[in-house]
């Protein structure tokens, strides 16, 4: 099993030639395969979470901190509506994939359903 740390998902968001919050920030926009990879990190967080009662504190840091710079920089985007309105979709949905990945409920009829395809 692969396990995923801190350090990985610090230099996912905020590498700063190809960070997926760095790339947003500087309004490069969300970058398609780098949220498909995002997708896949926080699926392997839940399977490798599924029956843990705690999870590490580090790497929950940058999950609960995620949606709301993504929120914050959503304003960047005002003026390109098509733009604003798929990234704000986009960030409510992973949001909703952030939540399923931490949920301790595994009995929950959306925990097992691929976190990409909650917001569909």
């Amino acid at each position: 099993m692969h396990i995923i740390t801190a350090q990985q998902i610090e230099n996912f968001l905020y590498n700063k030639e190809n960070g997926f919050l760095i790339k947003y920030h500087s309004k490069d926009g969300i970058d398609p395969i780098l949220l498909d990879e995002f997708y896949a990190i926080l699926e392997k967080l839940k399977k490798n979470w599924k029956f843990e009662k705690n999870v590490p504190k580090d790497i929950l840091y940058y999950l609960v901190s995620i949606i709301p710079v993504l929120y914050r920089d959503l304003e960047i985007y005002k003026n390109d509506e098509e733009k604003y309105d798929t990234y704000d979709e986009l960030i409510y949905n992973l949001n909703t994939a952030i939540e399923m990945c931490l949920n301790p409920d595994i009995d929950d009829p959306h925990f097992n359903t691929p976190l990409k395809e909650l917001g569909l």
